[in-house]
């Protein structure tokens, strides 16, 4: 990352080894590069390609009307100096005070280094305590293995299972469907 890249960081929320910071669009090259990745893809069920064009839509904050139903950050690794992965809610249920909760890895390289962990923890802090939210939730599908056990070690518990419930590479998996309650995060983090 050259200084002038560098020197557009600005942590909103600060971590160990990685901060979240605001998305914008002068990454949105790389967050396109992730969604249409066919290894990282796989895992985050990206089916349709997605164009550079599609991506900096996500990230334009005109088209925000009201409260936002989509929070994404830009994980950023602080020693290597660059993003690695967004992390984020979507589907965010104000009246209910729930949201559906997603990460991405995009740079394989990073992968199975605690990471994604350690950016959905911060995220749920986040909602938890800033943004008042109840319940979040995950659903990931039988084979991404990595996605599971990043599920369970951040506290979520497992509420269902969605017998063949998508279509992956020419069959039917599963969706096992995660959640953690506020009260339950609250007593675990006293």
């Amino acid at each position: 990352m050259t200084k002038e890249e560098y020197d557009g960081v600005f942590p909103f929320i600060e971590g160990e080894r990685i901060d979240l910071i605001t998305v914008n669009t002068k990454w949105a090259d790389l967050s396109c590069k992730w969604t249409n990745d066919p290894e990282v893809r796989h895992y985050s069920r990206n089916a349709w390609p997605t164009t550079l064009e599609e991506v900096k839509k996500w990230f334009d904050p005109s088209s925000d009307q009201g409260l936002k139903d989509f929070i994404v950050f830009t994980i950023y690794h602080k020693k290597d100096k660059k993003p690695i992965g967004i992390v984020g809610f979507n589907r965010i249920n104000w009246l209910n005070r729930n949201a559906n909760t997603f990460w991405t890895i995009g740079e394989k390289e990073y992968w199975g280094r605690g990471l994604a962990v350690e950016a959905s923890k911060i995220l749920i802090t986040y909602g938890f305590t800033e943004l008042n939210l109840h319940k979040l939730y995950a659903g990931i599908f039988t084979p991404n293995k990595r996605s599971l056990r990043v599920a369970e070690k951040i506290g979520f518990k497992k509420e269902a299972v969605l017998k063949e419930d998508l279509y992956v590479d020419g069959t039917y998996v599963d969706t096992h469907i995660f959640s953690i309650m506020k009260n339950d995060w609250m007593e675990e983090n006293k």
